[in-house]
């Protein structure tokens, strides 16, 4: 079978809805990345590996500003990550080879993502600018982003044995934090301010978990068996 008939098919496969920022972000690549790694014999878990390893690499590369154009090199590492973090849901479904293994796994090394990233971005940002604050935000965002999958994780294993989006734009579209997060640790890069992701994640996301908790008892909560 042609490569590009694969293609096709995984795109096929693509379940709905989507991130919003990783339709645009990553999909667009993924659904090829997903096709040449089956070609290859590659497995979704060891995809999902790679995705953290070039993420773990676009990070590291942050410590190394005598890099000619580091931040450029960081953001196409952490890119590569997101699209690989994208292309392992998109080849096991096409093999059918999806595993509650899998799941956790991919959950596991999304929090480890989250750890590494935010802990840098905080240590480099109270660095540049001698605040301590950032130190703070650094562990604020670190708290948001594992609360935020801690929260969609138990969800599914306890209450609607699905993982569905909390927030649905469309058919089509979704509010997805994985992707999120990706997208603004990449605009922060871009714009070579690490505040950007600390102060949006360790606020607005912040805020944002303890009304979806909120949500949560108001809709569960209060029911009796």
């Amino acid at each position: 079978m042609k490569k590009n008939g694969i293609c096709r098919e995984i795109k096929l496969l693509q379940k709905y809805p989507d991130g919003i920022f990783g339709s645009f972000m990553t999909r667009p690549v993924s659904h090829l990345l997903a096709a040449l790694s089956y070609k290859l014999h590659l497995s979704p878990n060891f995809v999902s590996f790679l995705s953290f390893v070039f993420c773990i690499a676009g990070g590291t590369v942050l410590f190394f500003p005598e890099i000619p154009y580091y931040l450029f090199l960081s953001i196409a590492l952490w890119w590569l990550g997101a699209i690989f973090d994208a292309a392992d849901g998109d080849l096991a479904r096409y093999v059918n080879g999806g595993t509650p293994f899998g799941g956790w796994f991919d959950s596991f090394l999304d929090r480890l993502k989250e750890f590494f990233i935010f802990a840098i971005l905080g240590y480099l940002a109270w660095k540049k600018y001698n605040e301590e604050i950032y130190l703070l935000f650094g562990l604020l965002s670190i708290f948001s982003n594992v609360m935020s999958g801690y929260i969609s994780d138990t969800k599914k294993l306890f209450i609607s044995v699905k993982r569905k989006p909390e927030i649905v734009f469309s058919k089509k579209y979704s509010f997805g934090m994985v992707d999120t997060r990706d997208f603004v640790v990449i605009v922060s890069l871009f714009l070579a301010d690490f505040r950007i992701a600390l102060i949006t994640y360790s606020t607005l996301f912040a805020s944002l978990i303890f009304f979806q908790t909120l949500r949560f008892y108001l809709k569960y909560g209060r029911k009796t068996n």
